[in-house]
């Protein structure tokens, strides 16, 4: 039988406006329920959205998408000590946004709900997919070296994923190309929050991808 702890200090991780934060939490030992308001109000978080209604959220174990604790159990139980991480994220519906990503041919494309890493061959795809005509006028272009899409690499760029808040982010572990986000060039391994009429440009003379966010 597992002995409850009084106290326990553990790194908490939460996503913000800015991206993803992390603080050293001395907590006691209790239930998610008890420590939840005192985790929002301490991470600045909404407690409700701008419909009055309340927020859900969830504590997990290890990573964004580790294992969610029981709200009635203290996380003890759970195999929580000092020295662990937890993850405090938004659950339900707010989880549900979609990221549109709009191409210079004036296409416009739902993101896969997982994401995508954006390569040429994928991007110059989905052009194919959804406006042929200028797909087959890139690709004359690329052949003359032409084309915005010669700066986007043959590998994985950058990659648009979603995070567990229900925000996108957009990161990339390159250094050997520019991925700009509003015309600041992104760090490696640095992911940035995505926001509803983005720009978000592949190499210094790339591809301009519109980013629009919708719900569903």
């Amino acid at each position: 039988m597992q002995h409850r702890q009084e106290t326990l200090t553990v790194t908490l991780h939460w996503l913000a406006e800015t991206g993803e934060q992390t603080t050293t939490v001395v907590c006691e030992d209790s239930p998610p329920a008890q420590l939840l308001p005192l985790f929002l109000r301490g991470c600045g978080l909404p407690l409700r959205d701008e419909a009055g209604q309340e927020r859900p959220y969830a504590l997990r174990e290890g990573a964004a998408n580790g294992r969610m604790l029981s709200h009635g159990e203290h996380v003890s139980a759970h195999g929580v000590r000092s020295g662990s991480h937890l993850w405090l994220t938004e659950c339900g519906p707010s989880t549900r946004r979609r990221c549109l990503l709009g191409l210079p041919d004036g296409s416009e494309a739902a993101l896969p709900r997982r994401g995508a890493a954006l390569t040429r061959a994928w991007l110059l795809q989905l052009m194919a997919l959804l406006h042929p005509e200028a797909h087959e006028r890139e690709l004359e272009l690329l052949a003359r070296r032409e084309s915005p899409f010669s700066y986007v690499s043959k590998r994985p760029h950058c990659a648009v994923v979603p995070s567990p808040a229900g925000a996108w982010t957009v990161a990339t572990s390159r250094a050997d190309v520019a991925t700009l986000l509003n015309s600041a060039r992104l760090y490696p391994d640095a992911p940035e929050p995505l926001r509803d009429g983005d720009r978000l440009t592949l190499g210094d003379y790339g591809p301009t991808l519109i980013i629009s966010m919708i719900e569903g």
